[in-house]
């Protein structure tokens, strides 16, 4: 999906809300299953909250405009949430400013997604691409920047699973389950 736009193949959505929602998706399923197996089944939110505290790369940010317990709040009430049950419409009005936006980084003037070469330098470095931060809190409104959160969540799972307690915990949780 960070090919799209393609016009060439009459593809011109962006589908900014479709990996906003695949990623939060992840990050929640791997808060319950190598995170937090055993946490009382009724804290997703916490489990979710303190997996993206912990071991998203927040130290690796463009800017440290927002503290990594805030952000993480920010990112269930106002995205997670939202997208979840009420298809981004924010109908519990959790947004602290007017807008809430899904941006994309896009090519030609919007027209065009990410190049190839783009996506792989996204996907196979720890260190941080030239891009600005996952997540901004403006006067004016709350931005994420999907490819910003497609990396970090992708370099919070290597964090995670370099836990070996996380783990052992996660796979005594699996075995348990068969």
């Amino acid at each position: 999906m960070l090919w799209l736009p393609e016009p060439d193949y009459g593809l011109s959505a962006g589908c900014n809300f479709a990996i906003t929602q695949v990623l939060m998706g992840a990050i929640s399923g791997v808060s319950t299953i190598l995170y937090m197996p055993s946490m009382h089944s009724g804290q997703s939110g916490l489990r979710f909250k303190n997996l993206l505290v912990e071991y998203y790369p927040w130290d690796l940010e463009s800017s440290q405009s927002i503290a990594p317990k805030q952000a993480a709040e920010v990112l269930y009430a106002v995205f997670r949430n939202p997208l979840a049950h009420d298809l981004g419409l924010g109908l519990q009005k959790k947004a602290t400013t007017p807008k809430v936006l899904i941006k994309r980084l896009t090519t030609k003037n919007g027209t065009r997604g990410l190049p190839e070469e783009t996506i792989e330098e996204i996907e196979s470095t720890n260190k941080r691409f030239g891009m600005s931060a996952t997540l901004m809190v403006q006067n004016d409104a709350t931005v994420l920047l999907v490819e910003a959160l497609y990396w970090g969540v992708r370099v919070l799972l290597e964090r995670l699973t370099k836990d070996t307690g996380r783990m052992q915990n996660a796979e005594a949780f699996l075995a348990s389950l068969s």
